[in-house]
C-alpha cells in the first residue's frame, strides 16, 4: 500500500506538483492585489488607520506569496533540465 502524502513537499515534488502550485500561487496573487487595490481605495475614501495597517498586512503578504512564486519557478526549472 502506497502512504498518502500530508501536503505540499517542493523537495519531492514533480514537475505536475510545482505546475498546480504554480497555478494556485497566481490566483493567490490575484485575489492579495485585488484586496490590498481596495484596501488603498477605502483608505483614500476613509483615512482610516485600520485600512492602513491592512494596506501593511497586505504588502507584507504580497512580498512572500511573490517569493514563493520565485522559489517554485527555480524548482520548475531544476525539474525541466
Amino acid at each position: 500500500m502506497k502512504k498518502q502524502k500530508k501536503g505540499f513537499v517542493l523537495a519531492e515534488a514533480t514537475l505536475a506538483e510545482v505546475n498546480k502550485q504554480l497555478k494556485v500561487n497566481l490566483f493567490v496573487i490575484v485575489v492579495v492585489g485585488f484586496v490590498l487595490g481596495s484596501n488603498i481605495v477605502h483608505f483614500m475614501q476613509e483615512k482610516n488607520v485600520f485600512y492602513a495597517v491592512l494596506i501593511a498586512a497586505m504588502v507584507i503578504a504580497l512580498f512572500f506569496v511573490i517569493k514563493s512564486r520565485q522559489v517554485l519557478k527555480l524548482k520548475q526549472q531544476e525539474l525541466i533540465k
